[in-house]
């Protein structure tokens, strides 16, 4: 019997998945659910500082409408819009767009190996059955500092695999969001948290000696006011989008208008894989050092 895996490959053009893979860049995107770049520059966040000083950045990038968890997380990682990819709802079983392909499956599909490490079920969803290496749900909610849990397995799995994908999730500054407000003093605290969350995990990758590998790119998928994220003000559909690693061009300020949608593209350039035909981001090559 044909995988959903093996279907969803076939949609890929022929032959394209017997490149040479030469010169492979490994990609590490984090997801801060619900992170406001004014929250950033409000809460303290010395790791994230120092990848915006060293590293390539916006703070003006937008997410999609809705801008509700599921479907941005899914124009996230399929370079497409929700009436595109068909995700339009935060649900367990998602009606995904029969030609919708993530970058995760492109990546399986050009032997790259791929992982997830979230606190959201619902995030299974973005990957067909088969194509990630490993996938990792602990439900942290009950923890205010679920960040770290998070950070901490997921650096101790990808320096000890290697993959050539990770997708890291952090999900405690939405949650701070709906219970205490967006640009509460416990939002703010939760930025805080995950800061230290992300730096917990560059410190095992560094250990390891594995984090010059990989490319760096952090993100969110909506921001958020008052006490939800449904309403289309700059407030909500305002994002940071941050790159560091090698590749990367220091103190690079990004000036042209990004989208949660250029993730997927751009993660495809890093790793040498040419984007689906689908996608309708644009890859930030801009910020690469020539």
């Amino acid at each position: 019997m044909e995988t959903v895996a093996a279907a969803s490959l076939r949609r890929l053009p022929p032959g394209s998945g017997n490149q040479l893979i030469t010169m492979s860049n490994k990609v590490l995107i984090i997801i801060i659910d619900g992170c406001r770049p004014d929250g950033i520059e409000a809460a303290d966040t010395p790791v994230i500082d120092h990848l915006v000083a060293t590293g390539a950045h916006t703070f003006a990038a937008q997410t999609v409408s809705p801008p509700i968890t599921l479907p941005a997380h899914f124009s996230i990682f399929t370079g497409r819009t929700p009436l595109n990819h068909g995700v339009l709802v935060n649900s367990a079983s998602p009606g995904v767009s029969p030609d919708t392909v993530s970058l995760f499956e492109l990546a399986r599909y050009h032997g790259r190996t791929s992982a997830a490490f979230y606190s959201w079920e619902h995030l299974r969803n973005l990957a067909p059955p088969g194509v990630l290496a490993e996938s990792h749900l602990i439900d942290t909610v009950a923890d205010p500092e679920g960040d770290l849990i998070i950070a901490e397995l997921a650096g101790r799995r990808i320096a000890t695999t290697r993959f050539d994908l990770s997708f890291v999730y952090l999900e405690g500054v939405d949650k701070a969001g709906h219970e205490h407000g967006w640009m509460s003093a416990s939002y703010i605290e939760a930025i805080t948290i995950a800061d230290r969350a992300i730096g917990r995990l560059r410190d095992t990758l560094a250990t390891e000696c594995v984090l010059s590998d990989y490319t760096t790119l952090l993100l969110a998928d909506h921001g958020g006011s008052g006490s939800h994220h449904q309403q289309l003000t700059p407030e909500v559909l305002t994002v940071p989008f941050i790159a560091h690693g090698e590749r990367i061009t220091p103190g690079f300020t990004i000036s042209r208008p990004v989208s949660v949608i250029d993730l997927a593209p751009t993660a495809a350039h890093l790793m040498n894989i040419t984007p689906h035909w689908l996608w309708e981001g644009n890859a930030i090559t801009e910020m690469l050092r020539s």
